[in-house]
This record gives structure tokens, C-alpha cells and sequence, in this order.
């Protein structure tokens, strides 16, 4: 009966903060109902079927696409707007269903697992992000080897061609692996499990501890980020019992539509991983990059040294943002000619309208709320 007024009170905080503040009202319920019970996640999680999705890229887009396959099975909810923390996630399963198809912060899972004994989890990939919030990737990928060891209930679906999922993957009970063919790792070059140098062969490896992508659930064709984490989905959708949908990969892409400036789309880019992807699957002649270095962006941008740029030669590019200068400093150093702009609204003037805008975190979020 208590539990159940705190609710009302965390609800109601949350009507309070979209109506009267003008807020998303996504946090505030949680924050609320987790002073009042530090163990709300536990028990709104009891008599569900949770599903936790995790990784350093695509978290949000798999996620949702995810949670719409198996609404098809059942009733569902989500942390639909990517609020991806404790907070987030109980005023997500505060909303009655019977399946919750939860984005987790890569911090986050290890706890998130013990506190909503998962039926299945998703590991994506892992990368180096945000410096100076996130721990080295090797340590990630320790915390969710740890994890998983607890956890033999949980059935994890995870793509192998990341040293770094394999490792966590190896300490699990039941899993499904999947590889795409293999693929190189900008920071896979040490083994996560044993610390020595990985033997790679062409995009595959192999390790003397016995670390490996040779030995999958299945192999399916290579393809880009959107299309594996596409097939992670399905995997565990099918493992629900659900149908297989037809890829579409703008559905597993950070993308938006900017309509009152006439431009084809912005594209979220927050890391070297999320970089090469979007630099890969070029589709304009011109091109604006908005580097910002906030919070949520990362304060450290020396990650930009780690990128190649080459698929920008010969095209138009125009970059602003807070370390604007940063970016045309980068690009030029790869011999890539660039105009700086002091605001998004000079870098708009005279581009055709298929120009493609690529955005770190804060100013798409700034771009998306316009």
C-alpha cells in the first residue's frame, strides 16, 4: 500500500514537471520513487519479462527498435527518450506491462542486472567514450565479464567480433553469438581476458587464453553497425517468440530531420566508433561537423586524432561548434580543406539542400528540440 502511494507521489511529480515546468517529466518520477525506495527497480521489475539493451553505440535506436518488435508480442514499456540511469529506468517500469525492453548506460548494467534479473540481455559493442566520465574499455568490459558470471538465468545475446563482448560473453551460461565475418578493433589490439597482444588474422582473432570470434552461434554477413545491431535485435525478438521485421537502417541510426532549415538530415556523432560509421555510409558533396565539448559530449576531445577523415577529401565541408577550431585543425592536419563558422547558422548559408550535418551530442539534442 506504501509502495503504492509512492508511485502516485512520483507520478504525480512527473505531471507537475512536463505541465507546470515544462520539462520531459522522464526522470523526476524515478528520482522520486527511489528516495522513497531505494529498491523500486527490484520490485516493479517483479512478474515481468525484462529485456536490457547496452552498449557504447546504438544503445537508444536498438532499444527502441527492439521494444516496438516485441510490443507486437505483448504489451511493453521503455525508457523511450534514451534516459538511460537508474532514474530513467524506474519511471520507465512504473507504467504497467509485461515485457520492459530497457537502454542501459554501460556503468549501469552490471547493478541493473542484479536489480531486475533479466530474462535476456543485449551486449552491443564497446568503445572508448566520454574520457572523462567512463572508465578504459578493458574495465568496462571486466565489470560486465563480472556480471555475467552471476547471472546464469540470463540469456545474452552479444556480437563477437568485439573482443570486448566476446570476453564479457565467455563468462555466461547461456548465450547467443553472433559474427558478422569479423572486423578490426581501434581498441582491441591487448586481449581484455589475458592482457597480451591479440593475433589477428585479416579481421578475425584468436588468443592463446583462448579467446576467439572463430567459434559463433552463427555467422551472417557482414554489414554495418545498423545492420548488426539490427540482427541483435531479431535474435532476441525471436527468442521471445516474435516475428522477423525487415531491416530498415535508418531505424538504427541517430538521425534527424531538419525541415525549417531544408537540409537532408543531422546525425549524431559522439565518438570514434559512431565517427567511422557515419564517415563510412557518406552519401553528400557537403558536409557541416558541429564539435561541442560539454558534459554530455565529453570533455576531452583528443578522441578526434583518432578518426579518418579521408572520406571528406574533395568534398565541401564546413565546421563549427565550440571546438570548432579543433575540427578544422584535425582536418587539415589529414590534408582536408575546411571553412570555420562561428555559429550553425553561418555554416547553413548557400548549402544545397543535401547537405548532411554531423553533430556531437549536445548540439544535436539542441538541433533535435528545435
Amino acid at each position: 500500500m506504501i509502495f503504492r502511494l509512492a508511485i502516485l507521489v512520483a507520478k504525480f511529480a512527473g505531471l507537475v514537471s512536463r505541465n507546470i515546468l515544462g520539462k520531459s517529466g522522464e526522470t523526476i518520477p524515478g528520482k522520486v520513487l527511489l528516495t522513497l525506495f531505494p529498491d523500486a527497480i527490484s520490485k516493479l521489475s517483479q512478474g515481468r519479462i525484462v529485456i536490457l539493451v547496452s552498449g557504447t553505440n546504438g544503445k537508444s535506436s536498438t532499444t527502441r527498435t527492439l521494444a516496438s518488435m516485441v510490443s507486437e508480442i505483448g504489451p511493453t514499456t521503455s525508457n523511450y527518450t534514451g534516459s538511460n540511469l537508474d532514474r530513467g529506468i524506474a519511471t520507465a517500469l512504473m507504467r504497467k506491462s509485461k515485457y520492459a525492453v530497457l537502454e542501459i548506460d554501460e556503468l549501469f548494467l552490471p547493478s541493473m542486472i542484479v536489480a531486475t534479473k533479466p530474462a535476456m540481455v543485449l551486449l552491443l559493442n564497446l568503445s572508448r567514450d566520454q574520457l572523462h566520465r567512463m572508465l578504459e574499455v578493458r574495465r568496462v568490459a571486466s565489470l560486465w565479464h563480472e556480471a555475467v558470471a552471476k547471472s546464469p538465468q540470463t540469456l545474452f545475446v552479444g556480437d563477437i567480433d568485439d573482443p570486448f563482448i566476446a570476453y564479457a560473453l565467455s563468462a555466461s551460461t547461456r548465450n547467443i553469438s553472433l559474427s558478422f565475418g569479423g572486423r578490426r578493433h581501434i581498441d582491441a589490439s591487448a586481449c581484455p581476458s589475458c592482457g597480451i597482444y591479440l593475433a589477428w588474422q585479416g579481421n578475425s582473432f584468436t588468443c592463446h587464453c583462448g579467446l576467439t570470434n572463430a567459434s559463433p552461434t552463427k555467422v551472417l554477413s557482414s554489414g554495418n553497425a545498423a545492420y548488426r545491431n539490427y540482427q541483435l535485435a531479431t535474435f532476441a525478438n525471436k527468442e521471445l517468440g516474435g516475428k522477423e521485421r525487415a531491416y530498415v537502417q535508418g531505424d538504427f541510426e541517430r538521425t534527424i530531420a531538419a525541415k525549417e532549415d531544408g537540409i537532408s538530415r543531422i546525425r549524431l556523432v559522439k565518438n570514434p566508433a559512431s565517427w567511422s560509421e557515419a564517415l563510412a555510409s557518406i552519401e553528400s558533396k557537403e558536409f557541416i561537423l558541429i564539435l561541442n565539448s560539454r558534459q554530455q559530449d565529453g570533455l576531452d576531445i583528443s578522441w578526434i586524432w583518432d578518426i579518418d577523415f579521408s572520406a571528406l577529401a574533395g568534398k565541401s565541408v564546413r565546421v563549427t561548434g565550440e571546438r570548432g577550431i579543433d575540427m578544422q585543425y584535425r582536418l587539415h592536419v589529414a590534408g582536408i580543406e575546411s571553412s570555420l563558422h562561428a555559429t550553425y547558422q553561418s555554416a547553413l548559408s548557400n548549402v544545397d539542400s543535401s547537405v548532411q550535418v554531423l553533430a556531437s551530442y549536445s548540439a544535436f539534442h539542441e538541433l533535435a528540440m528545435r
